[in-house]
């Protein structure tokens, strides 16, 4: 196909040179793009939505267009082979500063710059499990607690900077709005599928934010809500902001408890 076959050897060796890959990662790289790639060389956005979900766990629907749109550069609807190569580059080996980045742009819901409280809403009640329309009023106190956090100039929104400073802070709050980078196991696998020897599953992204944001209830008031234990991401959302123990079972916000406080 022409991402492999019909570029010349030249402008192969120019892109390799700004990505953060191996000469043999870029080739299984380009080997993946023409495996996915329909006839016009290019990827859909169905077809890139069930590598994120069924490869490489990024299941959110809403999550799964933002991170199609931050690969797709020219917003075309389509991911050209440079687009992916580029985007794979961050999105599996990306640098401390290229992932913070990232997830910024994928967390800017309408591309303005800067994630809203509206946008906090959306991404944290998609992350929650929900039994009524009043748990609402529990996903809006998130979304206070969480603001205090990132909006470091304290203008009611998050800007790049404000987000930078934040995870410089504490770089497991990356994911603080839901799932949108691989494991490092599944990048691994992905980069390497036949590996000699299998290692262990290091812990899931899920335990490791909620162990890194249960320091973030101390300074409030810790709601009452009730435990449930069901999806990684859900949990890893709800127990976090809620300050819940490493292991606990997850949160769920309920009509009964939402908006209350001990």
């Amino acid at each position: 196909m022409a991402a492999t076959g019909s570029k010349p050897a030249a402008a192969g060796d120019d892109l390799l040179k700004i990505t953060n890959f191996t000469r043999p990662e870029f080739d299984l790289i380009s080997r993946h793009f023409a495996d996915l790639a329909q006839q016009n060389d290019k990827i859909d956005r169905s077809r890139f939505r069930d590598v994120l979900a069924d490869t490489f766990g990024v299941d959110d629907s809403l999550l799964m267009d933002r991170v199609f749109r931050c690969f797709d550069l020219d917003a075309d609807n389509y991911i050209a082979y440079e687009e992916f190569v580029k985007g794979m580059s961050v999105f599996l080996k990306g640098k401390p500063e290229e992932r913070i980045k990232f997830c910024f742009r994928v967390y800017d819901l309408n591309g303005d710059r800067y994630i809203s409280k509206e946008e906090m809403f959306q991404m944290l009640k998609n992350s929650l499990v929900r039994g009524a329309e009043e748990d609402e009023d529990g996903v809006k106190d998130l979304v206070d607690l969480v603001l205090k956090k990132l909006d470091e100039d304290r203008d009611g929104r998050v800007s790049e900077a404000d987000w930078t400073g934040a995870i410089a802070k504490e770089h497991l709050l990356l994911e603080a709005f839901g799932n949108c980078l691989p494991s490092p196991k599944a990048a691994e696998r992905y980069l390497n599928p036949n590996p000699p020897n299998t290692a262990p599953e290091p812990p899931s992204k899920a335990a490791a934010t909620i162990s890194a944001l249960s320091h973030m209830h101390q300074q409030h008031p810790q709601p009452p809500y009730q435990f449930h234990p069901s999806h990684h991401q859900r949990e890893r959302t709800a127990n976090t902001m809620a300050g819940v123990p490493l292991g606990a079972p997850q949160v769920v916000v309920t009509q009964q408890t939402a908006g209350k406080r001990t």
